[in-house]
């Protein structure tokens, strides 16, 4: 990491991990999913601090040290 960039500590479906404090959702979600938020249809659902985040903002909303997100798989039943 450059010098000008810390690294944050946050929480992603319960598990601990250091990011750069330039991170958004959307990189997290790549990492987690190993695809694309902005090109691949993922069926999930991303909430940072207990509020969902729409998807049209997950590569630009910002996560902070402490940050809680999980990522939750939609699914179908009845």
């Amino acid at each position: 990491m450059p010098d000008n960039i810390t690294s944050v500590t946050v929480r992603v479906n319960g598990r601990k991990r250091s990011v750069s404090s330039t991170t958004t959702v959307g990189d997290i979600v790549s990492d987690v999913t190993g695809q694309d938020p902005e090109t691949e249809a993922l069926g999930l659902a991303v909430a940072l601090d207990a509020t969902i985040v729409p998807r049209s903002r997950w590569c630009s909303a910002p996560v902070h040290d402490g940050a809680e997100i999980e990522i939750i798989t939609a699914m179908q039943g009845g």
